[in-house]
């Protein structure tokens, strides 16, 4: 799916990617899964690797706490979307899809949002995920297309849960997916995008 999907892209996008020397095991997983999308995007996917070790001040800049992380970032250096979640299994589709739109594929969700930015404060909303959850791409696609749709008003993160036991445990997540919305508002389960905008114009 990685080698069919990637090739479509037809503009250039760079992700920056934080590993850590305190957890080589996914570090090292994560960028072997995106040297697989790298090697098969026709030169269009470009991975920029910062270890959270030695590039300190570089990851204290953009708040990186955890790693491994990927950063996709507008032109104006805000971020828009971060995974503390290898794109593999479950995520590949929602991952590949959100490049994509980056990209310049139309974005389903761009004009409603784009009619509600002037009554959204600013959203951070986190995804908590398996990668073994049938329910989560189609949450993890409208989430990050309305993150790329908001100009930069809306971020979204995506945390999978097994790779981050202790995030599960602070909210006590007994199902997935399941939605943060600036640390406030809990959504449990599935939700379609009309719901989550009207939960969103409601924060």
């Amino acid at each position: 799916m990685i080698r069919d999907k990637i090739k479509k892209l037809t503009k250039p996008v760079t992700l920056k990617v934080f590993t850590s020397s305190n957890n080589p095991q996914e570090s090292v997983y994560m960028m072997d899964t995106l040297d697989i999308y790298q090697k098969n995007s026709n030169g269009m996917l470009k991975i920029e690797e910062y270890n959270l070790e030695s590039n300190s001040e570089f990851a204290k800049k953009y708040d990186i706490q955890r790693a491994p992380a990927i950063l996709l970032m507008n032109n104006q250096g805000i971020e828009i979307i971060r995974y503390l979640a290898v794109p593999m299994a479950a995520e590949i589709q929602p991952f590949i899809q959100a490049l994509m739109v980056f990209t310049g594929t139309p974005n389903y969700y761009e004009a409603i949002i784009k009619q509600s930015l002037s009554k959204m404060d600013p959203l951070v909303i986190q995804v908590l995920i398996t990668d073994s959850c049938a329910y989560c791409p189609t949450i993890l696609s409208i989430c990050s297309q309305f993150a790329l749709a908001s100009e930069g008003k809306i971020r979204t993160v995506i945390i999978d849960i097994m790779a981050h036991p202790d995030i599960g445990e602070q909210y006590n997540v007994s199902t997935v997916p399941y939605l943060i919305i600036n640390e406030k508002k809990k959504l449990k389960g599935t939700i379609t995008a009309e719901e989550l905008l009207k939960e969103l114009l409601e924060c």
